[in-house]
């Protein structure tokens, strides 16, 4: 039973759920989910209501609003009257938008930094914004998307883990230390490495070799569980469960599973041969047809190697939902590989490094 309470029920009055980039993978889920129950309301933001994607959330019932993450004014308004905000943040928009790395060269920083502080700005908005909306808040209305933070759960051993950071510095550091009467009503929801990341890191999933055979590629021992989510599948169901918890909670949305059973589940799937090798963090960077792009996921790997992806946080998980009489279902890593085409990844050509 989703958080809704018996007065609103009998006013017949909807409960307004306002989800921040209505049109991406993680709001795009959030918002058909909540959308699936007739107690909710779904205000989607996005920064263009006339797109195919925000149409098609318009056509399914939601409101779509115009917002702008670097404007916190038009983030005010599209808060106003919310019941439960979704919060995400997207570091790799102005990562590789060629108007970004620019004004980053003109800046005399990296792409990896300046898109750091991008993410930091809106989500910072975003905070400052809902915090605008609180009493009108349920009990655990703000909902923020967000992983581990690098630096401090290393030890300060990874300090420049930029798309980590930029989020975990907003939520819950930013927001605890500004307003406290929202991260009073916070949930934190990390999200696994996504199911359908072979598409932008192609040679270090499925490296085709002359013999015809495969292999994965990353600087993360075999045998580190990691959690792994189909974000256009799982990400609503699983916020929706989180959405019925007290507030204050850390959450990990996605199946822990090692590289080395994603591999075995991807071999059963596709009758292909594939091995998993560990290589080194130059390795990684050099397999990555964008530099900065290799340098920072490579990162990413080391990370989730040691500590662990989820920093080695106490955080919850969806058979945790379970246990509390919350239903959460969420696809197997086999069942996630099985929703997709691997015929490109399958006749891709033999890699040949530059």
């Amino acid at each position: 039973m989703a958080p809704v309470s018996e007065q609103d029920n009998n006013n017949n009055k909807k409960a307004l759920v306002v989800v921040v980039g209505a049109t991406g993978n993680q709001g795009g889920s959030v918002a058909r989910r909540f959308l699936q129950d007739p107690r909710y309301a779904v205000r989607g933001l996005t920064r263009d209501p006339a797109s195919a994607a925000a149409q098609e959330l318009a056509a399914l019932g939601a409101e779509m609003v115009r917002a702008d993450l670097d404007d916190v004014k038009s983030l005010e308004a599209a808060f106003a009257g919310a019941n439960i905000i979704f919060s995400a943040t997207n570091y790799w928009e102005p990562f590789f938008r060629p108007d970004c790395r620019a004004r980053a060269q003109q800046l005399g920083v990296t792409c990896r930094r300046y898109a750091y502080d991008v993410e930091y700005a809106q989500g910072k908005n975003i905070a400052d914004a809902a915090a605008t909306v609180v009493d009108s808040l349920a009990t655990n209305g703000f909902l923020a998307s967000t992983l581990s933070h690098a630096g401090k759960c290393s030890g300060g051993r990874f300090k420049d883990l930029y798309h980590f950071d930029a989020k975990a510095d907003v939520f819950p550091d930013y927001v605890a230390a500004t307003h406290p009467r929202l991260a009073a009503k916070m949930s934190c929801i990390q999200t696994g490495f996504f199911t359908t990341s072979h598409r932008i890191l192609p040679e270090s999933y499925f490296q085709k070799l002359p013999d015809g055979t495969f292999e994965m590629r990353f600087p993360c021992s075999p045998d580190k569980p990691i959690p792994h989510l189909d974000v256009n599948h799982d990400t609503g169901p699983f916020v929706y469960a989180v959405a019925q918890m007290p507030p204050g909670k850390h959450y990990m949305a996605g199946e822990y599973r090692t590289w080395a059973e994603f591999v075995k589940a991807w071999a059963d799937l596709t009758g292909a041969t594939v091995k998993y090798r560990q290589v080194s963090f130059d390795e990684m960077v050099a397999d990555t047809a964008d530099r900065d792009c290799g340098i920072e996921v490579a990162l990413m790997f080391e990370y989730s190697s040691d500590p662990g992806y989820d920093g080695a946080m106490d955080v919850l998980k969806a058979e945790d939902l379970r246990k509390a009489g919350i239903d959460c279902p969420m696809l197997t890593l086999e069942e996630a590989l099985a929703r997709q085409d691997w015929t490109p990844i399958l006749n891709k050509p033999v890699y040949k490094s530059s």
